[in-house]
Parts: C-alpha cells; structure tokens; sequence
C-alpha cells in the first residue's frame, strides 16, 4: 500500500495514447484479449502487464475472471478513474476510498410525490455555470460514473447541457428518471448526446402497484410508454424497483414484463425509509423476505436477457453465498475488493444545492462545494463522519463480531435508518 512508485506508475499508466486515445491500462486490458492493435501502444504492454497479473495475484483472480473488462464501458470508465485518482492521491486514493461513482442530485422539484421518496426536502439549485463548476472538480478528482438524478432532473431546464458537459469531461453519464417526461423529443436528444445508460423507475408489474407507489394515477402507463421511447431509440435501457411489503409478491410478474419490454438492466433495491420513506417503517423487508428476493433474482439471473443487480446485499451474498453462486462469479472479487458497504469511501451523493454526503441514503452534510473544494471535503476533512464509516472496527452490534465484517459492513443507512446510528448492526440475513 506504501509503495513509493504506485503513484507514479499509476499516473503514467493513466495517460492517453497520442494515437489511439486509449489509456495506457485500456492497452493492457485489450492485450489481455488479443484487441490490441496500436503501435504506439504495443510499447507499453510488457511492463503492464506483469504489473497488472501482480495485482490480480493479489486479488486472487484468475485471467479468466476478469472477463473483457476492455469492452464494459462502465468497467473501463472505473478502472481509469482508479488509476487516476492513484496518480494524484496516491495510496490514500485506495486507504480512503475514491469516489468513483456520484449521485448528482441537480434538483428536488419533482412531477410526482412518491410514498418511498429519499429526496422529501426542497433545496435550492446551482446555477448552470455552477454546475459545470462542480463537474470540473469531481473531474479533477478522479470521479468515473455520474447518475444524474432528483428530483426529477428532465425538469430543469439545463438538463441536456450539463449532460453535454458531463459527457465532455468524460464521465461515464447516466440519468435517473420517473420516466413520465421521457417523450420521442427527449429521448432523441438524450441520444445524440450519447448519455451512457437511462435509468427509469418501476415500481410494479400492475398499474395500480405503481401508481399508489408513485402518489399519481396514469403514472403506470406514462413510464411504460417511456421506456418503449428509449429501448425503440437504441438507449441503454435500465430499470430500477425498490421492493417493499406492498409489491414484493409481484417480483415474478415484473420480471416478466421487463423481459417483455426487452431493456438492458435491472437494479433491485431493497426499501430503505429515507426522506419521506421514513413514515412507511411497515413497508420494510424482513431478513427472510429479503433472502427469499435474493434467491429468486440468483436463479433466474444465469439465463435472463437481462443484467440483473440486486442492492444492497449483493455484497454480503459475494462473500457468504460461495463461489460457485452466479452473482459471486460475476462480481464477487469487485465487491471483496471494494469491501462492501460504500458509502463515504467509493460512492457519494451531492444535493441540488452543492450539499456533499455519504451516499444518497445518508443525511449527514460533508461540506458544500460553493464554499469548499470537492477533494479537500472528500481527501482532507477530518469530520467524524467520514472517519467513522472508514474505519470497520467502530461498528456495532451484529455487523462488529460477524466474520464478514470486512468484506461487507453491512448497508449503514438501513442501520441509521432503523436505529438513529449508522454504525449500528444492520439487520441482514445472512446466518454465521
């Protein structure tokens, strides 16, 4: 971790190719599969790639785990983002955890008035310019991945240049939406944006599911004309569903209709009561519900024409559920080497107003970046927060004796959420 020569290695190996514009690692990723064919690059392989089978040995990786990471433009995006971060930080880029993937909140204002809403609280908005101030930071630290959300982030009226800004800077872009604006206009110019995945919200296989959910009738019909809109365009289409007590019989059923609506992903919450969901306590899943959610999405994941990613507790499953599981085998390694819960150490969620905090879950203010600097708030603050979800041994209850605590830590807004303490036990089903 001390290594002297890790920053500068992983700064040299994050430069871009004159030639091709591939990073440097992109060119040992591709080599890794026979994809390379720059000149310019081929010089830089050898050395790469002893440096990059080293850290596969420490990862206790096989070459054919690593898939053709090459060809995942999320994947890639992370790992230059890594080694960038690396290259600036140094070790306490990997000591502290870099923010690889933001929750960017551009506004609270919303068309709808969703029971189960994190966002509840109304703030102000940065202004444009602004915007694109904060952009450049997370530039600058090595950010890899914004998810644009809200709110609902189509109602401002900026929203496809700071897309477009976004996409400039290189951030691998996405747009979280409740998919009832998402009319042929919109999502022609989302694509010829070329915003890297749209992720809209569906919270039922029946329309009067989804519309109680959502606080709106017609909700239902307006979404699923949305997503019809961006599969018929070409878009990457992910679907996102929290499940709770009132939809998680109808888990069979939206799976179904999803596959039917032929998008790319699915993203499986389990209902954490944030924000306005905090009065729906009733709502949230036991641990034998969420096992039986869990062992369903894994039997049917192998052969769905969907990418299938259940949250939180895809990370406590990589580490407990053994590694022939389907979902070990495809994210396990990441998710031991990320070391679970990520909140305050490789993810973090900015409000519309510039507030920074430790995930989109969490409450807690961090700084605001009108005032502060995003690395000095992520890099050099010294607030317990930051500190205390850094640190596995201050955990409490189940989660601080649990022989995964390492490699998991549980979700730490489910813990505050249910306790008032983010370093509380979390209520998770695995049995030890």
């Amino acid at each position: 971790m001390r290594n002297p020569l890790m920053k500068p290695m992983a700064l040299w190996y994050s430069k871009q190719c004159p030639v091709c514009d591939s990073t440097r690692i992109e060119a040992v990723l591709h080599n890794f599969h026979g994809n390379i064919s720059c000149p310019a690059c081929r010089k830089h392989l050898a050395f790469g790639s002893i440096m990059f089978k080293l850290l596969m040995v420490s990862m206790k990786m096989e070459k054919g785990e690593l898939g053709d990471l090459s060809t995942d433009k999320e994947a890639m995006t992370t790992i230059n983002a890594l080694f960038r971060s690396i290259g600036k930080q140094g070790p306490r880029a990997l000591e502290v955890g870099v923010p690889l993937y933001v929750v960017f909140d551009v506004t609270s204002r919303c068309n709808l008035r969703c029971l189960h809403c994190y966002s509840s609280e109304q703030r102000e908005e940065l202004a444009t310019p602004d915007v694109h101030r904060v952009l450049d930071m997370l530039s600058n630290a090595g950010v890899g991945t914004i998810d644009f959300g809200g709110g609902e982030p189509l109602l401002r009226k900026d929203i496809f240049d700071i897309l477009a800004y976004s996409k400039h800077l290189g951030f691998y872009t996405s747009i979280s939406t409740n998919g009832t604006l998402l009319d042929e206009h919109c999502v022609k110019r989302l694509k010829t944006l070329g915003i890297d995945h749209v992720c809209i919200s569906l919270d039922g296989a029946k329309p009067e599911t989804h519309d109680r959910i959502r606080n709106k009738k017609g909700t239902y019909e307006q979404v699923v004309r949305g997503i019809n809109t961006c599969v018929n365009a070409g878009m990457t289409t992910q679907i996102s569903t929290v499940f709770m007590n009132s939809n998680i019989n109808e888990i069979r059923d939206m799976y179904t209709l999803l596959e039917s609506l032929q998008v790319n992903g699915w993203y499986i919450y389990d209902f954490v009561p944030a924000g306005r969901g905090k009065e729906l306590q009733q709502e949230v899943l036991s641990p034998e519900q969420r096992e039986r959610l869990f062992e369903y999405i894994q039997d049917i994941a192998p052969s769905s024409t969907m990418t299938l990613k259940p949250y939180p507790y895809l990370i406590t499953i990589n580490s407990a559920g053994g590694r022939e599981t389907h979902f070990y085998k495809k994210y396990g390694r990441l998710t031991e080497f990320f070391k679970g819960c990520l909140s305050g150490r490789w993810v973090c969620h900015i409000s519309s107003n510039g507030d920074v905090h430790p995930c989109h879950l969490l409450p807690h203010v961090l700084g605001n970046l009108t005032q502060k600097n995003f690395e000095d708030i992520w890099f050099n603050n010294n607030t317990p927060v930051l500190k205390e979800l850094r640190d596995r041994s201050l955990l409490k209850g189940p989660c601080r004796g649990c022989s995964y605590r390492d490699v998991c830590g549980g979700c730490r807004a489910q813990a505050f959420w249910k306790t008032g303490d983010y370093l509380e036990g979390d209520s998770c089903w695995v049995k030890n």
